[in-house]
């Protein structure tokens, strides 16, 4: 089931890419998005880089400030 769940899922690489790439295209800078989100920037570039210990509930918000979850487009 756990299987079925994740398999449409990116894994935190990919996130990290689209994150990135949302963010450019934006055209913030990592501090800027950080104080959007309600966050500071080190958990913005744990995100992006895949790497880190990273809270859900700050990578959600990171993603929500950038228009990336369903509950920004409501």
């Amino acid at each position: 089931m756990t299987e079925e769940l994740t398999k449409n899922l990116p894994n935190l690489i990919e996130l990290g890419k689209q994150v990135r790439a949302k963010r450019k295209a934006e055209g913030l800078n990592q501090k800027t998005l950080a104080a959007l989100a309600g966050c500071s920037h080190v958990p913005v570039v744990h995100l992006e880089r895949g790497t880190g210990k990273l809270n859900l509930n700050t990578a959600w918000k990171i993603m929500d400030a950038l228009g990336m979850t369903k509950a920004s487009s409501d």
